[in-house]
């Protein structure tokens, strides 16, 4: 099977091995296993009468709802059809020249900047510093010329999380230069903690943050692709004046009326990451041949060591047996010793645990 550039496709996979797609446990893709919220699902049954209508281009119930949650005005928040309508828009109302990006991660910050002719450089995690931001070097990496600095925190793939105070120190740098922060959030509800670790309270403090969250994760949405983006007013307001309208599909804008009732949700998953992270994380260091990154989020970055071990051929062998991982091999600088986990519920867990330590020790 081709490379894939994202995880999550069940549907090439399941007629590439003959498997009808709900025989599949996808650990490809890093979904909360809770799974979507039962009162969002009956939201969406309850109004789904609303699809007979236009959305409203404005999204105003939806930032009204994200302005509760985070305790941002409305004119700091941009809505997107997921993360990637955001990050499109982002690009396209900055305009940089040259921007840095820290690698290994998400490959669509390249390959946006590239779409506005941007010059892209890049600063290296180091696999013996377990791939961990070091701060302090990459503010010296940072030059006048550069227009913006794009990180991923917690990052994808490594499940590495900056603290806040790290990012702080990032952020008077970089604005003493005029550099721009671009900080994903994608992930931050699915970390110990959650929105504890944000920079959205510093908002208000740094005209140079931008930062990109999305409900698709922690919500387990993917299907309805919902982000959003919260950034200073006058950048907010230029991203919706390009804005194509009725971008946000309905049911993405229905999701405003389960906002206020997601802490209870989130509770939960908390509980549940907690407890899973490390179990899984420990059960994957007992198997040999396989080094495992420690994990601060809901997928795990995975290094073979064994002889003949490809990211592609563990990719197809786990496949084989009903289980896709994402073969990591396309994250700049990564080579095909790397592959990334999702973590999900114990039940399902298990079953990968088995299977990736019967293949790593030549048993099936």
């Amino acid at each position: 099977m081709a490379l894939e550039q994202h995880g999550g496709n069940i549907y090439k996979a399941s007629a590439e091995y003959g498997m009808d797609s709900s025989q599949i446990l996808d650990y490809s893709a890093n979904l909360n296993p809770l799974g979507m919220p039962a009162q969002l699902k009956d939201i969406f049954f309850e109004n789904i009468r609303e699809a007979e209508n236009y959305p409203d281009p404005d999204c105003m119930a939806l930032k009204e709802a994200i302005s509760s949650y985070l305790d941002i005005g409305t004119d700091h928040i941009i809505i997107g059809n997921g993360a990637s309508e955001v990050l499109s828009l982002l690009f396209n109302a900055l305009l940089p020249k040259r921007v840095l990006i820290a690698v290994p991660t998400f490959s669509e910050y390249q390959q946006m900047a590239e779409s506005v002719q941007c010059r892209v450089d890049f600063f290296m995690l180091h696999e013996q510093e377990e791939f961990r931001l070091d701060m302090e070097r990459l503010i010296e990496s940072l030059t006048p010329d550069m227009d913006a600095v794009i990180l991923c925190n917690p990052n994808n793939p490594t499940s590495t999380l900056a603290a806040k105070e790290e990012l702080e120190s990032l952020l008077k740098a970089s604005a003493e230069k005029k550099i721009t922060v671009i900080i994903d959030e994608t992930f931050i509800e699915l970390t110990g903690g959650g929105n504890s670790n944000s920079v959205s309270d510093l908002l208000i403090h740094y005209q140079n943050l931008f930062i990109i969250r999305a409900f698709t994760k922690v919500l387990a949405i993917p299907g309805v692709r919902l982000g959003y983006g919260l950034g200073n007013r006058t950048l907010i307001q230029k991203m919706w004046g390009i804005k194509i309208p009725w971008s946000v599909n309905t049911f993405a804008c229905l999701t405003a009326k389960f906002l206020p009732h997601l802490q209870e949700y989130l509770g939960q998953t908390q509980d549940w990451l907690i407890s899973e992270k490390e179990y899984f994380y420990g059960q994957m260091l007992g198997i040999k041949g396989l080094k495992v990154y420690k994990p601060q989020t809901c997928f795990v970055l995975l290094k073979f060591s064994s002889p003949g071990m490809t990211s592609k051929k563990l990719r197809d062998q786990m496949a084989r047996h009903g289980i896709l991982v994402r073969d990591a091999s396309n994250f700049l600088p990564l080579n095909n010793q790397f592959v990334r986990a999702a973590i999900k519920d114990r039940n399902r867990n298990e079953i990968f645990l088995k299977t990736i330590k019967n293949i790593m020790e030549g048993k099936i």
